[in-house]
């Protein structure tokens, strides 16, 4: 495995991310229709119980925040992103439902995360954690791991490169590097980054998308 300062890096200042994703926010659901799927099955690791906390971090256009909040309607969800036509976006699909009384959206593009430790039973969080810049990683996933409670549980939903990554992870790779404001997220080895963190990982899960690998990871902070 390489090591972290040889992957791939997202060279991009927040303001140019926010632009780009706010951007794109009225068409997204429809670009990302293909990782609906895989979504869903992170969420039914998360299985959010009555009276949780929640936190999703790049909630994007509340796909997910939709599915926490329904499935249990005593849980308390919170949402972490940065971009703000994203925000609108999501804002709009969870009123259409009723449920937007019962989310916090909060806008944020800095670390660390506005809330204190020990705070959230579960971390959810799909297709974002592979858009930081490879430094920024490690950084993020220390943040998850303060804020859950002990024993709390952290979902990631990542394209993958804890494999080999095949013709078409390879090609994909290669875009990225050469197209990176076109295709920002890349493949990230999610399993050493989270043990390296602090981390047991409880189930880990593998499959394609497009033949991209993509995995879904459960783990839990060590004490």
């Amino acid at each position: 495995m390489k090591p972290l300062q040889e992957f791939s890096r997202v060279n991009r200042p927040i303001q140019a991310a926010e632009s780009y994703y706010s951007s794109l926010s009225g068409i997204y659901d429809l670009l990302a229709s293909s990782e609906k799927r895989f979504i869903r099955l992170g969420l039914a690791l998360l299985y959010p119980q009555p009276g949780e906390r929640v936190l999703e971090i790049g909630f994007g256009t509340g796909y997910a925040q939709q599915y926490i909040t329904r499935s249990v309607e005593s849980v308390i969800s919170v949402g972490l992103d940065l971009s703000s036509g994203m925000a609108q976006v999501a804002q709009k699909r969870l009123s259409r439902r009723g449920i937007l009384d019962q989310v916090g959206l909060v806008q944020s593009d800095t670390m660390p995360i506005p809330f204190q430790g020990g705070f959230f039973d579960g971390v959810f969080t799909s297709f974002t954690l592979e858009l930081f810049d490879s430094p920024h990683i490690p950084v993020v996933l220390s943040e998850c791991r303060r804020v859950l409670k002990p024993g709390g549980r952290l979902v990631i939903v990542s394209l993958s490169k804890d494999r080999a990554l095949g013709l078409m992870g390879r090609m994909y790779e290669s875009f990225h590097d050469r197209f990176s404001r076109l295709a920002d997220c890349r493949p990230i080895p999610v399993r050493h980054l989270v043990k390296e963190a602090g981390f047991e990982i409880h189930e880990s899960m593998e499959y394609k998308m497009w033949g991209i690998p993509v995995i879904i990871v459960t783990a839990i902070p060590i004490n």
